[in-house]
């Protein structure tokens, strides 16, 4: 009996435990999220070789998006597409493409979008 306590109280400090790690990565992800002056912002429109669904994209985007000044990332598997929105004095065309083919794809060569 003292065994199934103990199994019950370590199995609710391990789920008390994921959750509060759960909620500081998603807190961490909201400040990660900073104010970027609209001289300094760009958006690119990078072609890529090698996504084939939407794991792929997920990927690309994941790999973008961990760098500094980045704000948002939108690939497409179908287009061979993606499109980011950046701090141009924090990032470049350059780091982008590294990280992409760092996970085995080939950002090819990028083009400017304007804005909406």
């Amino acid at each position: 009996m003292k065994n199934l306590a103990f199994i019950f109280i370590l199995t609710f400090i391990m789920a008390a435990c994921g959750q509060q790690s759960g909620t500081q990565q998603t807190g961490g992800d909201a400040a990660k999220v900073e104010a970027i002056a609209p001289e300094n912002l760009q958006k690119i429109e990078i072609a890529v070789v090698g996504m084939t669904c939407e794991g792929c994209e997920r990927t690309v985007q994941t790999a973008v998006k961990n760098l500094p000044g980045v704000q948002e990332v939108k690939a497409s598997h179908l287009d061979s597409t993606a499109v980011v929105t950046f701090d141009k004095t924090k990032a470049t065309f350059e780091q982008m493409q590294a990280a992409i083919n760092e996970k085995g794809y080939e950002a090819l060569s990028f083009q400017a979008v304007n804005p909406q």
